[in-house]
């Protein structure tokens, strides 16, 4: 628990503290007259709190999903659900276009890949872009490969073959090597396109099946596993690189329903981002932490973003950010009421992270 989310007398004894000099350790000593024992297990890393004033994307009817860093440029990179591009956003809110295949039809996740100067792009069909696939609503699944610094293709990889039913390709994350996960929301798989755009089953079963959007955001862990949430039920889940069949349940209290975002801070702490699903409107931003290599977690602050759907985090030089657009309107909506959608997206920082 961050001392932003303690009680308003436990803020004013930490505070109290801080003045006087003392140390995490020296905090803790002092629970007996406020502190919640929470909070002494070790110093926070991850604070959530909305401050600053938010960045407006001067793009209407963008409906960014997925929000990336890009440090070459040192800009935000935002996908586009509606347009089927990837666009670089400034500070003040300006957008430039970075990538515009024809082949995308509405982009989801997206990952940079900075030490070989990629970018890569997953690319689904709900029926809500201006840019509709060939392959028809829920049977598009592909990931297209980018030239960081010009947009300019490298791999455009069909997974769609690789398992039977319908599709919503949609989170993606990078290891070390420059390999490539992408979870499927209606299938319940997860694909591996290597750097040279070889794509493989690297995990299906049966466990990821579920009413509406399922697996969802997705990180790479350094330590060789990847964390996956199912945004449907709110299942956090431990996937072993080596061997992704003895995937596991993180053993955790709460369940993030609408689960959407990750974004892992270090080894030892995840912001997940949830928006509804299930008929739950979570609608928030849970910082949760692990002492045992995410064979259990804790909850330890919640951060309400209030009725605007937020979809994905990112970090960006120690400030934590999330992109909100009420996507779900656009994905809801009739074609006829989709041209006269005209939100504009939203960039806001949420907290923060020692890094």
């Amino acid at each position: 628990m961050s001392i932003m989310n303690r009680t308003p007398s436990a803020r004013r004894t930490a505070a109290r503290a801080a003045r006087a000099g003392l140390t995490a350790r020296a905090l803790c000593a002092v629970a007996a007259i406020g502190l919640t024992s929470a909070g002494c297990a070790r110093a926070e890393v991850v604070t959530l709190e909305r401050t600053g004033q938010p960045i407006t994307v001067h793009r209407p009817a963008l409906y960014p999903e997925t929000i990336e860093y890009d440090g070459s440029r040192g800009k935000f990179l935002v996908s586009s659900f509606r347009e089927g591009a990837i666009y670089a956003v400034d500070g003040d809110g300006g957008v430039s276009r970075v990538v515009d295949d024809p082949r995308l039809c509405s982009v989801l996740g997206i990952a940079v890949d900075a030490e070989r100067g990629r970018l890569w792009a997953v690319s689904s069909d709900l029926g809500a872009s201006v840019k509709p696939s060939a392959a028809g609503p829920k049977n598009l699944a592909a990931v297209g490969v980018y030239d960081l610094a010009t947009g300019k293709a490298i791999h455009y990889v069909d997974l769609a073959p690789l398992s039977p039913g319908a599709h919503l390709v949609n989170g993606i994350a990078l290891d070390s090597a420059g390999n490539a996960y992408v979870t499927d929301s209606f299938a319940p798989t997860i694909y591996k396109v290597d750097p040279q755009g070889n794509a493989a089953v690297f995990l299906r079963d049966e466990q990821f099946t579920g009413e509406g959007i399922n697996l969802n955001g997705v990180v790479v862990h350094p330590d060789g596993y990847l964390l996956v949430v199912k945004k449907s039920d709110g299942t956090l889940f431990k996937v072993p690189l080596a061997n992704p069949s003895r995937f596991s349940r993180v053993d955790v209290a709460e369940r993030f329903v609408g689960g959407d975002g990750l974004t892992l801070v270090g080894r030892k702490d995840l912001v997940v981002v949830a928006n509804q699903a299930a008929g739950v409107a979570s609608n928030a931003a849970f910082s949760l932490s692990s002492e045992d290599g995410w064979s259990t977690a804790r909850l330890r602050a919640v951060e309400r973003l209030g009725d605007v759907y937020p979809t994905t985090g990112v970090l960006r030089d120690g400030k934590l950010y999330v992109i909100h657009s009420k996507l779900n309107e656009l994905i809801q909506s009739s074609p006829e009421q989709r041209e006269r959608l005209r939100v504009e997206a939203t960039i806001q920082q949420i907290g923060s992270a020692a890094l």
